[in-house]
């Protein structure tokens, strides 16, 4: 008898969760439908190239009007009358959006993503990333120094704690003492252990020299420099999540001596859509917007534009020639024998080489000339092979056998 009761509340659950499970669906597609077709002009929120697409069912008299014009609005235009097709027309400068090669299924899936989008997770808060090289300066050296001075006064300090004790026990005693200077004490134990005095003299003169020369060394190096700039900028995001390639944004490295620095042009290539990023939210796009002059509210560059003041990382020395097209056209250089793994760099950029005279040198002696299907090199592989022909062990050219370690190719 309880059969047909328990029987429809079965059926009415499984028909409850198909609906919900099948809206769901819809909306995940529906979200892959709006990426496709709709976002590189529509928002949900604001506007952006079109108007803004919340509500956009409520704001047109009928459903079928609004997927006649999502469809074709051109042809709806020219055969509906409608007015407020015409206004729309009319408020974004006549332009006419582009016909849609989607179906009836595939706008209630849109619509009804519009209708129902996800709620958009808080950006993480960035406390810090433990694989940022740390720019940090090393204050090891002073340390060491500040414990010397420390050590020469507690030395002082007792040398003359032991000099009034002395005092006071002669007075006591009714005798005379002969007290000697602090200076005066360490020649006396100098002149008593020669051995000991040359050998502590050696170590501290090794130790100087050693520091001088290692100091000398680093003069103008600056391998692992990684300054704070005006825009967190995360290569690591844009090379390596999202892949693009490195001569979007640093177009003049296959064409000329250096990489360039891109515009903020380039950025609002992308960033006119995107506005929010994934580890800082809006903030660092905002800056973007602040140089370029542009509006988001507006959707209009009608803002004083404000330069971008990025601090220089590779810098090399006025009298060092390196071009970048020569080595990356030429010589099928990847980014990354310079410049590291850049894909893996988050916040903030550094520098990866040491980017010195023996490190471009050593370089020039390994890497192997690309000759293959290298149309610069095909007259040189030719005047190559037939120089070495009398060589068995040689099996490949290097840089250095093309004349890359002659003064003159990078010192003019």
């Amino acid at each position: 008898m309880h059969f047909a009761p328990r029987f429809h509340a079965t059926f009415f659950a499984l028909l409850t969760f198909l609906l919900i499970g099948s809206s769901a669906g819809m909306a995940q597609d529906g979200e892959k439908l709006f990426r496709a077709n709709c976002a590189s002009c529509h928002k949900l929120d604001k506007k952006l190239i079109g108007p803004a697409l919340s509500g956009v069912t409520e704001r047109w008299e009928s459903r079928e009007n609004l997927v006649a014009w999502i469809k074709n609005s051109q042809e709806y235009l020219e055969t509906s009358g409608d007015a407020y097709a015409t206004a729309l027309f009319e408020e974004y400068n006549g332009s006419i959006m582009p016909a849609q090669a989607v179906n009836d299924e595939d706008i209630a899936a849109i619509l009804g993503y519009i209708e129902n989008p996800p709620i958009a997770a808080a950006a993480p808060v960035v406390v810090g990333d433990p694989t940022t090289t740390s720019n940090d300066p090393d204050y090891s050296i002073y340390w060491l120094a500040g414990f010397i001075v420390l050590a020469l006064i507690l030395i002082r300090v007792l040398f003359s704690l032991s000099k009034s004790l002395k005092r006071m026990n002669a007075e006591v005693e009714g005798t005379e003492v002969k007290i000697t200077s602090y200076f005066g004490s360490i020649s006396k134990w100098m002149g008593n252990n020669k051995r000991a005095s040359l050998g502590i003299s050696i170590v501290l003169l090794v130790f100087v020299l050693v520091q001088t020369w290692y100091g000398a060394k680093g003069i103008g190096v600056y391998q692992g420099y990684a300054p704070e700039q005006p825009i967190k900028f995360s290569h690591k995001i844009h090379a390596g999540d999202n892949g693009i390639n490195c001569v979007y944004c640093h177009h003049s490295a296959e064409k000329g001596k250096n990489a360039g620095i891109p515009s903020v042009n380039v950025c609002m290539n992308c960033h006119k859509g995107i506005e929010e990023g994934s580890l800082y939210g809006t903030e660092e796009i905002g800056k973007i917007y602040d140089a370029a002059g542009y509006n988001p509210e507006t959707a209009a560059y009608d803002k004083p534009q404000m330069p971008i003041k990025w601090v220089r990382i590779h810098n090399l020395p006025d009298f060092a020639y390196f071009n970048h097209s020569q080595h990356v056209i030429v010589g099928e250089q990847e980014c990354q024998t310079c410049h590291g793994e850049v894909e893996s760099y988050d916040y903030p950029m550094k520098q990866y080489a040491e980017l010195t005279m023996g490190w471009c040198i050593n370089c020039h002696r390994e890497t192997e000339v690309k000759t293959a299907s290298n149309d610069y090199y095909s007259k040189l592989h030719q005047q190559l092979k037939e120089k070495y022909k009398d060589d068995p062990e040689r099996k490949k050219f290097t840089v250095e056998d093309i004349g890359g370690l002659e003064c003159a190719k990078c010192h003019y």
